[in-house]
């Protein structure tokens, strides 16, 4: 009770200073109860290092939210790195993701790191997840679990 009446006492040009105080260190523009929302709740959730699910449909801004996340977090001076997991054909899934060992494959000619590899200490973002083939999602599960994967080969 005490706070509803606190936010009646605040005038309309202070709350919009805050809102704009508070969007100002953020990639958002906004000022509705949803999108400070969910500039709080990225700041929250920014220091933690847990995988973090974020839904939301096509064209939402998941990706931004993801790099704003990135950018508040304590591991914004390592790589971010997004990935469309859709657009990556299947044969190549698993090398681009978890890297390859040379010889593994006709054509692997060097070692490479895949992405997990690549973003070691920083952010990995997978889009449309649920479009891997279910082997690759069982190994994901791993990762995500216990932070480890084998290269292919």
């Amino acid at each position: 009770m005490i706070f509803a009446q606190c936010w009646w006492i605040v005038s309309k040009s202070s709350l919009l200073k805050a809102v704009k105080r508070l969007t100002s260190q953020s990639l958002f523009i906004g000022t509705s109860d949803e999108a400070i929302k969910l500039v709080r709740l990225i700041s929250l959730c920014a220091d933690s290092d847990a995988s973090i699910l974020i839904q939301g449909e096509t064209g939402s801004g998941k990706e931004v939210v993801c790099g704003e996340l990135h950018r508040q977090s304590p591991r914004s001076s390592n790589n971010l790195v997004g990935i469309n997991c859709a657009a990556i054909p299947a044969q190549l899934l698993e090398s681009e993701l978890f890297g390859h060992e040379k010889g593994a494959f006709t054509g692997a000619t060097a070692s490479r790191k895949g992405y997990f590899e690549v973003a070691d200490g920083g952010t990995i973002f997978l889009d449309e997840v649920g479009e891997l083939p279910l082997t690759t999602q069982v190994r994901l599960l791993r990762v995500l679990e216990n932070g480890e994967f084998i290269k292919v080969g």
